[in-house]
């Protein structure tokens, strides 16, 4: 069974996006913010139960999304990790620039977001 990673200020997101992963047979963690989401991060490397993607909000107050793809990105236990980045504003073209550097696949949080993250995640999982 695959493990999760899900980021997101919003608790309904977070909920829908646990709920449609879990149906997923996907074993999911959610989080608040983006210091929770290192805490977490740091807590499955010690167990050795490290997470096989995170899907990640960039706009969040404190340690946002962008913050937490450079902290994954720049250690090495953590930058294989598959990211989605989900964003309910429109993005630059800089912004999508800056998400593909980081390895990360960008979806909208918009009406169809739930499927568009489920298939990316299948993809992902399956490249893996």
């Amino acid at each position: 069974m695959a493990r999760v990673l899900v980021v997101d200020d919003d608790p309904g997101v977070r909920q829908t996006l646990a709920l449609a992963l879990r149906d997923g047979n996907v074993e999911v963690e959610a989080v608040r913010n983006g210091r929770e989401a290192l805490v977490a991060l740091s807590k499955a490397t010690a167990q050795g139960k490290m997470y096989d993607a995170m899907v990640l909000d960039i706009l969040m107050p404190g340690i946002d999304g962008w913050q937490v793809l450079e902290a994954v990105k720049s250690n090495p236990l953590w930058h294989g990790l598959p990211v989605i980045v989900l964003s309910g504003v429109a993005n630059s073209a800089a912004d999508l620039v800056r998400m593909s550097d980081y390895d990360s696949v960008f979806v909208a949080k918009d009406g169809n977001f739930l499927s568009a993250v489920r298939t990316v995640l299948i993809r992902l999982l399956d490249a893996a």
